[in-house]
């Protein structure tokens, strides 16, 4: 059907009578066309005819033309959020006639023509807001008018009067970024952020649930815009999903945001209620591997106030079998050690947080509070099968132990946030702040390790504590100028960053002679570090057409300084770096949009990559950081193209990142039987593939949606045996299967390959899973039950080989499977629900760090 001509259809039926409609196709050749007082169907065929017609009768409105422009743009008055595809409709004062129309388009702009001079009125309505008036005159001393941003308010009306089913894209495409709607993921209820994200395409959860983005880890995670409390997965894992409205992957940010994260950026959105009065949502979870979680969020809207609280208590498990040969050779011992147990690893998260927005004219000001306790253990028991070889010599001599490990982390919080967002007359014209403050103490963590002969004597052991305070804030001001036209605007902003952290360590060794454990004060470690980040930013971009651009530029000054009592670790370092940033974009004719995006970016090394002692993992296995580490440099090129065809799409992604010396956990010989874990710049690396995704309705019934990534991964390395650089292609697949089995009953089955990777000193092979979801929804939909299987055949396995000068080791983990998990939601008032189901995650593994 040719579109461009019912558009035609649309603009003149409006001139010659005054009458909007509507041209829908519907079924084969026919169309719809919908008026003020009722519906017509048309052959196709017809709508030439029609098309002359009104050509004859409107000759004349055509010859007049329009000398009055009027633009502006509609907002959502709670959340300033552009609101799109509302009716804008121009009125004679005196005797109410429709004289023009418009819609808004992306971004809620819009523009619209008039023809007479004289008193009118503007009237802006969309689906789910109150109607808003607005009083216009159009005289002969301002042919081009650009309104005020126009406010509309949601609607009281109750969302219960109306019953709308049906799906959200999982997936949108935009400019600078891809969303990913949470309540298109049946699989993530009573889970978190990871287990949404690691069913995108190009997003690996590994063995220990660290998640990586076209094989980089140095990513940083943002909570509605603001920076997450936590770093990486830790983050992620800290917000149910339950509360996610949808989240945000930024592969390549523009100079606005954050230069730190080779990945990129994600951010989550939660969700925000604009219903009045009360309303809220309470979810309940618990699994066969005795994971549990409540989570609830209450929110009270009253005109120009809104508030929320919200909390969570949970304890998630993830257990696994563990097997693992590690071959360690020194010039006086050759040491084969094979250790097989059960590895088991918790997070604990209890939270509260409340926060306001009051609307005051122009203004938005904002404030939240949130406390909380985070606890994580993971650990063991491991039986130990060793031999000993002295080089050039036969003999081998064999033992037997059993061991036990655990790490304990945790640590109170407690932050503040605030900020302001003001509107100026002008359309688009805005000044932002923003700020917040973290503090973070008694924070411990502790390690321990245990190793008893046969008999249940212990024979040697190490007890570690650490103990933490940490200090964090951040301040920003963002200013917005529009030019010409809202979409033509010059940004500037500043942004301070500061993290410090006060540490004491310490550390117990076992003496077999005394029986005890002894302190080794040669080992005892005090040290302060303090890193500021001063940034300003500056860009440009405008839309013509089809056509967008955006282009920036940010400029970041570092200081860093780590003092300790170790005088080969303390340092003090200055650095300035530029980050340039470009995205273009542009609508095809028939359909389609194709974008260009390139940005540079640092990847700051995280204190624990620095500190200078030792830690033990497990008898065998110890870790140490690196003081001279230094940042990583990225520079990231995308291309992307999507489509829809009806209730289908395709989106296509080519990318390329080359990044200068990459941080990885290298692992070395220590002494006999140890290996030392230590981060090291081992080289550069370079990915370069292609993602691919399609949604596809089968059937009414039944959508299926895919998602695939190749690319290719190289690594010019330093830290490799041979001398030889690692090279691999990477790519997963996934293919999700939605059934609507009854009115309120959906299933989903989910299929993942997740195939072979590389790092710098080895490979981890690939694995394949199943899981399977159904929901059912009752009491009028309020309440959702969900019932889902993790790893359905028990197919998952994780096993990864690692080698260097000296070092050889094979790891293989199964985990706990399959497991099962049964997640009850419950809304009230109203409360917009997120549709969310159990878990999916490659999040499968306990224990590789080892």
């Amino acid at each position: 059907m040719n579109i461009e001509l019912f558009e035609k259809i649309k603009k003149i039926c409006f001139l010659c009578t005054g009458t909007i409609i509507s041209v829908i196709p519907f079924r084969r050749s026919r169309v719809l066309i919908s008026f003020t007082g009722g519906i017509v169907f048309f052959k196709e065929k017809m709508v030439t005819g029609i098309i002359f017609v009104l050509l004859a009768t409107g000759i004349q409105a055509w010859g007049q033309g329009a000398k009055w422009s009027i633009a502006g743009k509609a907002l959502d008055r709670q959340t300033n959020e552009a609101v799109e595809y509302a009716n804008v409709l121009l009125y004679n004062a005196g005797d109410s006639a429709l004289a023009s129309h418009a819609t808004t388009a992306a971004g809620g702009a819009f523009v619209l023509e008039h023809s007479r001079a004289g008193e009118y009125y503007l009237v802006i309505g969309s689906i789910g807001f109150e109607k808003k008036r607005v009083a216009l005159r159009l005289a002969e001393s301002q042919k081009n008018i650009t309104l005020d941003d126009i406010l509309l308010e949601p609607s009281r009306m109750e969302l219960s009067e109306v019953e709308v089913v049906g799906r959200k894209r999982r997936i949108v495409y935009k400019l600078d970024k891809r969303v990913i709607e949470a309540s298109g993921f049946l699989s993530a209820a009573g889970g978190t952020a990871v287990d949404i994200l690691a069913q995108t395409p190009s997003i690996r959860v590994d063995a220990e649930g660290e998640v990586t983005f076209r094989g980089s880890s140095g990513f940083k995670v943002y909570i509605n815009g603001k920076p997450s409390s936590l770093e990486g997965t830790a983050a992620l894992e800290q917000v149910p999903a339950g509360q996610i409205e949808n989240i945000e992957v930024i592969t390549t940010p523009s100079a606005r945001n954050d230069a730190d994260g080779t990945a990129g950026i994600i951010n989550i959105n939660t969700g925000k209620q604009n219903i009045e009065g009360w309303s809220g949502m309470v979810n309940v979870m618990g699994s066969t591997a005795l994971s549990r979680n409540i989570d609830f969020l209450v929110a009270l809207r009253q005109k120009d106030i809104r508030w929320q609280v919200s909390g969570e208590a949970s304890r998630r498990y993830l257990n696994s079998d563990f097997d693992q040969m590690k071959t360690i050779t020194t010039p006086e011992l050759i040491t084969t050690d094979h250790s097989t147990g059960d590895r088991v690893r918790h997070t604990d998260v209890y939270s509260l947080r409340t926060g306001i927005d009051w609307y005051r004219g122009n203004t938005t000001w904002t404030a939240a509070v949130e406390g909380g306790y985070r606890d994580r253990w993971r650990g063991g028991d491991l039986h130990y099968e060793d031999t000993y070889r002295v080089p050039e010599q036969e003999t081998v001599t064999a033992a037997s132990f059993n061991g036990d490990d655990y790490v304990h982390l945790y640590e109170w919080n407690l932050r503040g946030d605030a900020g302001f967002d003001h509107r100026f007359a002008k359309a688009g014209h805005k000044l932002t702040g923003a700020l917040y403050a973290l503090y973070q103490g008694n924070a411990m963590e502790y390690f321990e390790t245990n190793l008893y002969d046969m008999a249940g004597s212990q024979v040697q052991g190490h007890k570690a504590w650490e103990y933490e305070y940490r200090f964090t804030a951040q301040a920003n001001v963002d200013y917005v100028l529009p030019m010409d036209e809202p979409e033509n605007r010059v940004e500037a902003g500043y942004q301070y960053f500061s993290y410090t952290e006060d540490g004491d360590y310490r550390i117990d060794m076992f003496d077999p002679v005394a029986g005890d454990f002894v302190r080794r004060d040669d080992l005892y470690n005090q040290y302060l570090f303090r890193r500021d980040v001063h940034a300003l930013y500056t860009m440009w971009s405008d839309s013509r057409s089809r056509f967008g651009y955006q282009l920036g530029l940010r400029g970041e000054y570092t200081y860093c300084h780590l003092g300790s009592n170790e005088e080969w670790a303390r340092h003090t370092r200055h650095r300035f770096g530029l980050f340039p940033s470009v995205h273009m974009a542009l609508e095809l004719t028939g359909g389609g949009r194709t974008s260009l995006a390139y940005s540079r970016r640092i990847t700051q090394p995280q204190l624990f990559y620095m500190e200078p002692y030792v830690v033990y993992v497990d008898y065998y296995t110890a870790q140490r950081g690196n003081p001279s580490i230094l940042p990583e440099y990225t520079n990231s090129v995308e291309w992307g193209y999507n489509k829809s065809f009806g209730d289908n799409t395709l989106t296509g992604t080519l990318f390329f990142r080359a990044r200068k010396d990459k941080i990885e956990r290298v692992r070395v010989p220590y002494h006999t039987g140890v290996t030392l874990d230590s981060m090291a710049n081992v080289g550069n690396d370079y990915a370069s593939g292609a993602e691919l995704a399609a949604t596809l309705q089968l059937k009414k019934w039944w959508n299926l949606d895919a998602n695939g990534s190749l690319y290719d991964y190289r690594i010019k390395n330093e830290y490799k045996v041979d001398g030889k650089d690692e090279e691999s292609w990477n790519w997963q697949l996934s293919v999700n299967n939605n059934l609507d089995l009854a009115k309120n009953t959906r299933m989903r089955l989910e299929a993942y390959y997740v195939g072979p990777s590389v790092s710098t000193q080895g490979r981890i092979d690939d694995f394949f899973y199943m899981n399977l979801t159904i929901r059912q929804q009752l009491l009028n939909r309020r309440l959702t039950a969900s019932l889902s299987v993790r790893d359905l055949l028990a197919t998952a396995r994780y096993n990864s080989t690692q080698s260097n000068i000296n070092v050889e080791s094979l790891t293989g983990i199964v985990p706990q499977a399959p497991v099962v998990t049964l997640t009850l939601a419950y809304t009230f008032n109203n409360f917009k629900s997120q549709k969310k189901e159990e878990k999916n995650t490659h999040d499968l593994f306990e224990g590789t760090n080892r």
